[in-house]
């Protein structure tokens, strides 16, 4: 086992360990261009059950959250999460939802800008991503 192997292994053991429980779900964008162009969410496979470092944004001066927040691309009420590096994640912020918790918890959507994936020699360690809680529902 190489050295970017342990490394992966130890962040996700401590994302497991120090983590909450989190189902990603996937969903396929279908545009009908029949009555009025609407676009539909279809969920893509099953659901992905795993482990996330959920934060609250703190936004400390000279920061990437602060530039977000600055900007209005980040609320003070949206959260990050550390999760592991090949857990995709994709720009479009309808197309994946994260639930904190089981069996029961709020529903988040991922916010596109400002996500970062941290790699050890090409390979994918961890990722930070942005969520923003969901009010209604994505279906």
């Amino acid at each position: 086992m190489g050295v970017n192997d342990k490394l992966v292994k130890t962040l996700n053991r401590s994302i497991e360990l120090a983590g909450t429980l989190i189902r990603v779900r996937y969903y396929d964008t279908v545009f009908d261009d029949v009555y009025d162009e609407a676009t539909d969410l279809i969920q893509s496979g099953t659901s992905l059950w795993t482990s996330g470092l959920v934060m609250p944004i703190r936004g400390k001066e000279g920061s990437t959250e602060s530039v977000l927040l600055n900007q209005g691309k980040l609320i003070d009420s949206d959260k990050k999460m550390y999760v592991n590096g090949s857990l995709l994640f994709t720009g479009s912020s309808l197309s994946v939802d994260v639930q904190l918790g089981s069996p029961t918890g709020d529903i988040y959507t991922t916010i596109p800008d400002g996500g970062e994936m941290w790699e050890a020699e090409g390979i994918p360690v961890y990722k930070k991503v942005f969520l923003r809680r969901l009010t209604g529902s994505l279906i």
